[in-house]
């Protein structure tokens, strides 16, 4: 898992790494609460789309030497 995580870090750089496990900790944090506070119930898969959605978002503001990258990825993340 380690080595995944620095693989990663290493093809996505620093900064753009540092958003993508920000905006997954975030879903995490959305999905706990939608859990919590409206009754929902534990789902992988709603969290993805979730994630999936916000990293979607995030191509929006993505340079564009990075945006084919992480399209890329996403495409192939799960």
């Amino acid at each position: 898992m380690t080595k995944m995580i620095l693989q990663a870090r290493i093809q996505f750089g620093i900064c753009i790494f540092r958003e993508v496990a920000i905006l997954a900790t975030w879903c995490i944090w959305k999905h706990r609460n939608s859990i919590i506070f409206d009754g929902a119930s534990l789902s992988l898969d709603r969290w993805r789309q979730g994630f999936m959605e916000d990293v979607r978002m995030l191509l929006h503001r993505a340079k564009p030497t990075l945006k084919l990258v992480l399209k890329y990825w996403l495409c192939n993340i799960f």
